[in-house]
């Protein structure tokens, strides 16, 4: 009897961890894959930065490769005439995006997705169609006076605060309320008046938090399921969901 409850067990930690450590995909046969770790395939070797850590396996493993980060499957393209491959010849298969746990379903539950961001379906092919209509050369032309406004009301601003080249200013604040003031006014009819509105500080800190979020390598919930027991990351993600609804 103990030898079965033994022999019991032992299979379901074998399927348990069979269950955690696949992937979304398939392993790619014939593609390169560097080693990695169970569960977490390569996110230790990934560190913070990304795209640095995959150029140096590329040298290793070849311009093209598959590697895990978790449960996804990535296929890396490292080299000029690879990328060409993809992105142009078909770029029509690389046109939607992939949905993340923290970003898509608890950043942006209660929102929805910009074009963006948003996996590709009929509802995103009719935005972005939209959004091409709106960017077309005769459309920007009718945008002119909008973006006279906030050019000329963000330089006068940078020379008041200059003070005739005798003091140090950050442009950034600037820029930030001219990109916001133009999707503003083009979009809801109204615009911040001032670089310092609270308003501003607070939209700027909250899509900063957003992009955060979004990002590949900050979140490893989006990876490793198991990881989302732990509530702090979804915690952080909800607070910034309800400050950008509000």
């Amino acid at each position: 009897m103990a030898i079965i409850v033994v022999l019991g067990i032992i299979i379901i930690v074998y399927l348990l961890l069979k269950l955690l450590d696949s992937t979304d995909v398939p392993k790619i046969h014939g593609l390169p894959e560097p080693s990695g770790w169970p569960i977490f395939g390569c996110l230790f070797e990934l560190g913070n930065n990304h795209s640095k850590a995959l150029a140096q396996m590329a040298k290793k493993v070849g311009p093209v490769f598959q590697d895990r980060m978790g449960n996804k499957r990535i296929v890396v393209a490292n080299s000029y005439d690879s990328i060409k491959e993809f992105w142009v010849k078909h770029q029509a298969a690389l046109i939607s995006r992939p949905a993340l746990h923290t970003f898509h379903k608890v950043v942006s539950s209660s929102q929805g997705l910009s074009i963006g961001t948003s996996p590709w379906d009929e509802s995103c092919k009719q935005r972005r169609k939209a959004a091409a209509t709106a960017l077309n050369k005769p459309a920007v032309q009718s945008y002119m006076p909008i973006i006279d406004l906030e050019s000329y009301s963000a330089i006068s601003e940078l020379l008041k605060e200059c003070d005739g080249g005798r003091a140090d200013i950050n442009i950034i604040p600037h820029l930030q309320r001219f990109a916001l003031n133009t999707s503003l006014t083009l979009n809801y009819g109204t615009r911040i008046s001032s670089s310092s509105d609270e308003l501003l500080k607070e939209i700027v800190e909250v899509e900063g938090a957003v992009a955060r979020f979004r990002s590949a390598s900050n979140n490893w919930q989006d990876y490793v399921p198991l990881l989302r027991l732990f509530p702090a990351r979804s915690n952080n993600a909800n607070s910034i969901r309800i400050r950008r609804d509000r």
